[in-house]
C-alpha cells in the first residue's frame, strides 16, 4: 500500500519554490497580460482578425517570450519584455515594407492563387498549393456552388480563405454534389455535354466520349454535363459573353 501521507505535497505542487512564489506569479502574471495586451493593441486589428503567415510566427513568438517569466523564478520580467518588443518592432517593420514593396508582402504573405478558371479547375496551380479536386469541391459546396460551371474564378487567398466570382448566368458544368438520384439526374443533365472528372472541361459531342483525351488534363473519364438544380437555361445565355 502506498502511504499517501508520507508524500512530499510541497515538492509536487510547488517543485523547488516557495508558497510565498505563487504571489510572485499572480504579479508577474499581471504584468506580463499587460504588456501582451498593449502589444497586441499596437499591432493592430489584422491580429485580431485574421493571422498571416507573418503574424502567425510573431503570435509564436510571444506565447515562448512569456511562458519562462511565468513560471520559473529564476528569470526576470525584463528579458520577456525585450522579447516582446523586439516581436512588435519586427512585426511592424514587415507590415512598413510590405506596404512599400509588393515583393515583400508577397514573400512574407504570399499571394492569391487561381484554382478555377472559366469553369474548370486549374490542376498546376491546385498542385503547387497542395489541394485537392475534392478540397476545392467541398469549400465550394459550403458556399451554395453545385458545378463548376457556376464560377468563373476562384482565388485561394493568402489567408487561406477563397474568393468567389461567379456568373451572372451560370454555364454548363462538372456536378459537385453527391451523386443525385435518376430523377434529378434528368432535371439537370444537358445533352450531348460531357464533363472531365477530373478538371471540368466541358465539351460537346454525340455520342459520348469513349477513350477521348481531356483537351486540358489529358483524363480519360466524362460524365454528363450539368445545369444548376432549379435554374432554367437558354441557348442564347450560353453563347453569350459575360
Amino acid at each position: 500500500m502506498l502511504n499517501v501521507a508520507s508524500w512530499d505535497w510541497q515538492r509536487i505542487l510547488l517543485g523547488d519554490t516557495q508558497w510565498l512564489f505563487m504571489i510572485e506569479v499572480l504579479l508577474r502574471t499581471g504584468v506580463i497580460y499587460l504588456l501582451l495586451l498593449m502589444m497586441m493593441r499596437l499591432m493592430g486589428r489584422r491580429v485580431a482578425a485574421q493571422l498571416s503567415i507573418s503574424e502567425l510566427a510573431v503570435m509564436l513568438t510571444l506565447g515562448a517570450a512569456i511562458g519562462v517569466p511565468l513560471q520559473t523564478p529564476e528569470k526576470g520580467i525584463l528579458p520577456a519584455a525585450v522579447l516582446l518588443l523586439t516581436a512588435l518592432i519586427f512585426q511592424r517593420g514587415l507590415s512598413f515594407l510590405s506596404f512599400k514593396k509588393r515583393a515583400v508582402e508577397v514573400i512574407t504573405h504570399g499571394d492569391a492563387t487561381i484554382l478555377v478558371k472559366d469553369g474548370r479547375l486549374v490542376l498546376d496551380n491546385m498542385a503547387k498549393a497542395r489541394l485537392s479536386p475534392e478540397r476545392v469541391h467541398s469549400e465550394l459546396r459550403a458556399q451554395n456552388i453545385q458545378h463548376l460551371g457556376e464560377v468563373r474564378r476562384v482565388y485561394l487567398e493568402s489567408s487561406g480563405h477563397f474568393s468567389l466570382i461567379k456568373y451572372r448566368t451560370p454555364h454548363y458544368g462538372l456536378w459537385l454534389l453527391p451523386t443525385p438520384d435518376e430523377e434529378m439526374s434528368k432535371r439537370i443533365q444537358v445533352n450531348n455535354h460531357y464533363a472531365c472528372s477530373r478538371c471540368g472541361h466541358v465539351t460537346q459531342c454525340n455520342p459520348a466520349p469513349k477513350d477521348q483525351e481531356c483537351d486540358c488534363c489529358g483524363n480519360k473519364e466524362w460524365l454528363p454535363a450539368v445545369k444548376r438544380l432549379g435554374v432554367k437555361m437558354h441557348e442564347e445565355d450560353e453563347k453569350k459573353p459575360e
